[in-house]
């Protein structure tokens, strides 16, 4: 089989395991994505995210590293927009990023990356190593050099026709295939990804996402506390953000959706925030097996429903978030606090200071006694 014929038989197998978008990158160093992401880990904006460190990044922007003698990387695209449904029967709701709503994208993408690699293998007699997102290889960069999409301004990969709504594998093999064209497109000047962001973690020329800013980040990535001057601008957001991809104009009429990543329910999707407090170690562990929210863990999680109830809670929330004064976690006590301080100052509650000052003269915790303390403090202040 020469290497047109090895090309057609990739598209193939692709295609037979449901990928609509599949391009061809020269597996040449990304030296413009080193420098850049190099620079935003200098200027801090990459802090929390541990293993990006200088070496592997330097790693991730050379594919002959991830697997020896790479020639291709070939890109591979699943989409995940769906459509959406909000639950009408009042309760106080979260929010999930929407390619967390369904299967874990993980477990998806490696089968499938999986089986073509090995046909790569078995059938054309090449190297082959697959990856999703975890491995040490930055797929957006590669899919706007293959012409997938570019990257817009809120660092997505825009793909036309679908926008920044695909999730994205990569195979690299030593096969010296035909590669595709980028594509000569921008965002031009628009700007609403940026306006979107709650937080301003995008900056204002847009393509800089600072992770200390991002509602992703703190609520997927930050296993400690999220910063208080954050809080009130996450919204309903309990695991992940799609406020930037929900503003981007390209594929936005399409609701395409790998059947995967479809919402078992409208709960699955906007799930109900005062029962998700009472959920321990096994119930949280039942619920959410085989999904991406698992990676927030349990505690941060909790973490996060406790921010969305202090933002979107109503008066007859406050009796789980008094519960959650009582959690076994530090972390989900002192946002229960927050939320408590927050949703009585918003509502103008009495009783949530009078729920502070009980928990106050038992609480052994100096995070959560501080978080206390800030918390009456502000309330006697609006007071």
């Amino acid at each position: 089989m020469n290497l047109d014929e090895a090309r057609l038989r990739i598209l193939e197998l692709a295609r037979q395991e449901g990928f609509p978008l599949v391009r061809f990158a020269k597996a040449a160093p990304l030296l413009a994505a080193r420098e850049a992401a190099l620079a935003r880990r200098s200027e801090g904006r990459l802090d929390g995210l541990g293993w990006m460190t200088d070496e592997w990044l330097q790693r991730a922007t050379d594919p002959d590293r991830f697997l020896p003698g790479a020639q291709t990387v070939v890109l591979l695209a699943l989409p995940y927009r769906g459509t959406e449904k909000r639950p009408s029967d009042g309760a106080s709701r979260g929010c999930i990023a929407r390619y967390a709503r369904g299967r874990d994208y993980h477990r998806v993408f490696e089968k499938k990356l999986r089986r073509v690699a090995r046909a790569i293998r078995e059938e054309l007699g090449a190297s082959a190593r697959a990856t999703v997102d975890y491995g040490p290889l930055l797929e957006r960069p590669l899919a706007a050099v293959a012409g997938m999409g570019w990257l817009g301004k809120s660092t997505m990969l825009l793909a036309p026709d679908f926008g920044p709504w695909v999730l994205l594998g990569a195979i690299a093999t030593d096969l010296a295939l035909k590669p595709d064209e980028p594509l000569k497109k921008t965002c031009g000047a628009c700007t609403r990804c940026i306006v979107a962001c709650p937080t301003g973690a995008l900056s204002p020329e847009g393509n800089v996402l600072d992770s200390r800013l991002c509602i992703s980040y703190h609520t997927i990535e930050n296993r400690g506390s999220i910063p208080r001057e954050l809080r009130a601008k996450f919204g309903a957001w309990i695991f992940g953000c799609d406020d930037c991809l929900d503003a981007c104009p390209v594929g936005a009429s399409n609701t395409a959706t790998y059947p995967d990543f479809k919402p078992a329910s409208e709960e699955a999707a906007r799930p109900a925030l005062g029962p998700l407090l009472s959920l321990d170690e096994a119930g949280f562990e039942a619920r959410y097996r085989g999904h991406a929210i698992m990676r927030a863990k349990r505690d941060g999680f909790l973490r996060n429903v406790c921010v969305a109830l202090g933002n979107v809670g109503r008066v007859d929330d406050l009796g789980a978030l008094e519960r959650a004064l009582n959690d076994r976690s530090a972390l989900v006590r002192g946002h229960a606090v927050w939320a408590i301080g927050h949703l009585g100052a918003r509502l103008s509650i009495a009783e949530a200071g009078r729920m502070l000052a009980a928990r106050l003269e038992i609480e052994a915790d100096e995070g959560v006694r501080e978080e206390l303390q800030s918390a009456l403090s502000e309330a006697l202040t609006a007071g």
